[in-house]
């Protein structure tokens, strides 16, 4: 069950600022967030972020994260530095949630296509350091993740779908859960399964548009490591190429090859800041992981347990069913799109390698 979001309390933002001995000059201002409440305290030339995670978040966890978002720092990556409270503890606890804080880095979210292509190279490099960090059992898995690996996504698929067929009301709801079997089915005929034996490493899980600052057009800031966890790099960068199809990265008038092409693009990009460049088998293996992305709301349905929450969860994600069943289907024309053209860079293959940093 998804545990509720920390609420905005007088006695929390008393704790914050007695802790951090913070000085803001006006009320905290909540930023939003799906998953945890981010509070901006102003303070004219300095401000900071206070994040309070939901309850799920274990000391383990944000240990975890908080020592992987150090070593992204000191490999000169834009990851805000942690604040420590007034005594020297990275966290503090309040009521059952822990809360860090943080410098606020204000900028615009990546949306244009330069932006884009630069985010994708900065997580190529982000991945490179990932890839020599040993995921601690902290960071191994994520409470709730924009990922559904591709040896959970028969089972989950399933159970989310019975309990869309419990609560549908609708066709179009009965649709979605259709669908969303008939993909899971899809993938596993077309080989989904093979992405397991790629290398498998930590991930940023939710690369995305506010989570990555950009000021008079240079990137400037990564953040939130939430959805942070093991898997294979191609995941996280179907994640990304999902996000743009999806969203209004390209012209409505683009017709599906210029769509494929574009997104081919943002691999090369990608691929082109990788120490360990991407291999044949991870670009072959790479539509599907982005057919299954979209399946990814299934973990979240199961995080709820109101009908409300869960329809609102499966209907946000029901336009791309369709698109992402095609690319099952039919994954040759992907894969010829995402193959190397040229003489490929010195790979990984699909050996898996052993973390650098311990």
């Amino acid at each position: 069950m998804l545990p509720v979001r920390p609420m905005k309390s007088p006695e929390l933002i008393d704790t914050v600022v007695r802790a951090y001995e913070l000085t803001p000059t006006g009320d905290p201002i909540d930023l939003g967030g799906s998953s945890n409440l981010n509070l901006l305290f102003p303070r004219g030339d300095l401000e900071y972020v206070a994040r309070i995670y939901r309850a799920w978040v274990t000391q383990e966890r944000l240990e975890g994260i908080q020592s992987v978002r150090a070593t992204l720092r000191a490999a000169g990556l834009p990851f805000p530095q942690t604040r420590p409270a007034a005594d020297g503890r990275r966290f503090i606890p309040f009521a059952d949630w822990l809360v860090e804080v943080e410098p606020f880095v204000s900028g615009q979210d990546m949306r244009t296509w330069a932006e884009l292509l630069d985010g994708m190279r900065m997580l190529g490099t982000i991945h490179t350091v990932l890839s020599g960090i040993a995921a601690s059992p902290g960071t191994r898995r994520a409470p709730a993740a924009n990922h559904i690996d591709a040896a959970d996504v028969s089972q989950t698929t399933m159970r989310a779908c019975s309990a869309i067929h419990a609560f549908a009301a609708s066709a179009n709801e009965e649709r979605i859960a259709s669908i969303s079997e008939e993909l899971a089915s899809a993938l596993l005929c077309a080989g989904d399964e093979k992405s397991l034996e790629l290398p498998r490493q930590l991930v940023h899980g939710d690369f995305w548009d506010n989570n990555v600052k950009f000021q008079n057009g240079s990137l400037v800031a990564v953040l939130d490591l939430d959805f942070m966890e093991e898997g294979a790099r191609i995941d996280d960068l179907a994640l990304v190429l999902y996000y743009a199809n999806s969203g209004s990265t390209f012209a409505s008038d683009r017709s599906p090859v210029e769509r494929m092409q574009a997104l081919r693009e943002l691999v090369d990009a990608y691929d082109s800041s990788l120490e360990c460049h991407l291999s044949e088998k991870e670009r072959a293996a790479l539509p599907l992981a982005l057919a299954r992305t979209p399946l990814k709301y299934t973990r979240h349905l199961l995080l709820r347990t109101s009908p409300a929450d869960q329809r609102a969860v499966a209907l946000a994600e029901a336009p791309e069913l369709e698109w992402a069943l095609s690319i099952a289907k039919l994954t040759d024309p992907w894969r010829a799109a995402f193959r190397h053209v040229s003489t490929p860079h010195d790979v990984c293959g699909s050996e898996s390698h052993e973390p650098l940093l311990r």
